[in-house]
């Protein structure tokens, strides 16, 4: 079973401070009225836009639990001094754990309408072509800074026609979108999760895309919604408090 990232202190303060970075007055502010400054601060700083730590999964994560030590000579009946330090009963020696290491990542709401209009006016407006229309049925969830740009093919070639150097890794990231989608979830306070439709990479930039159907809608009186996912040794989790998340009055995922 995967192991997630528990919101830490370091998250829930970058979490106020992108809130108070795009405060109420800009969020009742129209879009074309923002500064070059507001703009980049709802793409990067924004309740729509927050930093997470992602975290690596270690391989002793899958590991079976270690055997319990050796009772000591007091315990056993015997005479005598305890155990050594980290001996246990299968003869192993337990080894000290220090802290697992992190990648900081940006989650994005890209089907927000804050977000679109965002993009429409910065330079990533290439980007936000199409997502008017996919932002009509789906929730896009879109994840940035957890796979470098270039680092895979494209989809759908093959890997003579995109693997030019040794720096591209060989797997093929469609079974690897496979996975980021059985292992991603968008859960509402006291709701079921909402399972994922469909996953996208762009392969140029790294940025993933997770689409999430609206079937299953969202609303302010669900106070709060968490973002959970894996990408092969990493793993996310980030809460989102929708009251923070409304733009002229309206609750905008």
């Amino acid at each position: 079973m995967p192991r997630f990232v528990q919101i830490n202190a370091l998250g829930v303060v970058l979490g106020i401070a992108a809130v108070s970075a795009f405060g109420a007055e800009a969020r009742n502010k129209d879009a074309a009225h923002w500064t070059p400054n507001e703009v980049q601060k709802v793409l990067t700083a924004s309740p729509w836009a927050q930093q997470v730590s992602a975290k690596f999964s270690l391989a002793a994560d899958d590991e079976p639990p270690p055997a319990p030590p050796l009772p000591s000579g007091a315990q056993a009946g015997l005479a005598g001094p305890g155990n050594p330090p980290g001996v246990r009963w299968d003869g192993g020696v337990g080894r000290a754990r220090g802290p697992d290491p992190t990648l900081n990542v940006l989650i994005r709401w890209d089907s927000a309408l804050p977000v679109r209009e965002a993009l429409r006016r910065s330079e990533e407006e290439s980007h936000e072509a199409g997502l008017a229309e996919r932002a009509e049925k789906d929730y896009i969830v879109t994840i940035v800074g957890l796979v470098p740009a270039g680092r895979y093919r494209s989809v759908g070639t093959t890997e003579s026609q995109s693997r030019s150097d040794d720096t591209i890794d060989s797997r093929n990231p469609e079974a690897l979108l496979e996975g980021l989608m059985a292992s991603s979830l968008l859960t509402p306070k006291d709701k079921p999760a909402i399972r994922p439709d469909d996953a996208k990479l762009d392969a140029s930039t790294g940025t993933l895309h997770v689409f999430f159907p609206r079937t299953s809608g969202i609303s302010l009186a669900d106070k709060q919604v968490t973002f959970t996912t894996r990408f092969g040794s990493l793993t996310i989790q980030k809460q989102f408090r929708l009251k923070d998340m409304t733009y002229k009055g309206k609750l905008e995922l």
